[in-house]
């Protein structure tokens, strides 16, 4: 209890990143709250804004009603993370208000939040400065994908003749 850490999680899609925020939860015995942050925008004028008060205001709710503080993840937070934009259009507006929004509940937030993203090149530093730790997830290199596979494909299933490990790890595919 009484930690607080603001993660970033980045690289290739397929390389693990909310599945290593599930196991660092599991490790800490706490529930993940998580939330798909591409399905907060909304076409309504206001809306994607209280759509995310309501992520932390849920979170701090849930979080004083358990006995241990879940973990809070945000997926593909891409959404939020993005530069801002001068605003010329009322939707850039909205969105750089959104946004806006996104920094300060970020700042305020007390406890775990973990954001994962494929793009960190696109995230504004205004966000970037606002996470105490980032943590990138490369494509495995083929001896890495020979262990991985090795380790997670169940041993004792049923496989086509031809389904080589070996074979399979020449492909330069995510784990």
């Amino acid at each position: 209890s009484g930690i607080d850490a603001r993660i970033i999680f980045y690289g290739v899609a397929g390389t693990g990143k909310t599945m290593t925020a599930y196991s660092l939860a599991k490790s800490l015995k706490r529930q993940v709250l998580v939330f798909d942050c591409s399905k907060i925008l909304s076409m309504y004028v206001g809306e994607s804004e209280k759509n995310v008060r309501k992520i932390f205001d849920d979170f701090r709710d849930i979080a004083s009603k358990s006995k241990t503080e879940p973990i809070l993840l945000l997926n593909e937070a891409d959404q939020f993370l993005s530069s801002r934009t001068s605003a010329t259009s009322s939707a850039d507006k909205m969105h750089n208000q959104m946004q806006n929004i996104f920094l300060e509940q970020i700042e305020r937030f007390e406890g775990i939040l973990i954001a994962t993203t494929n793009l960190l090149e696109n995230i504004d530093s205004a966000f970037s400065r606002r996470f105490n730790y980032k943590v990138e997830f490369k494509k495995p290199i083929k001896s890495q994908r020979i262990e991985l596979w090795n380790k997670m494909l169940p041993k004792n299933a049923e496989y086509e003749k031809e389904f080589d490990v070996e074979k399979l790890s020449n492909y330069e595919l995510t784990g």
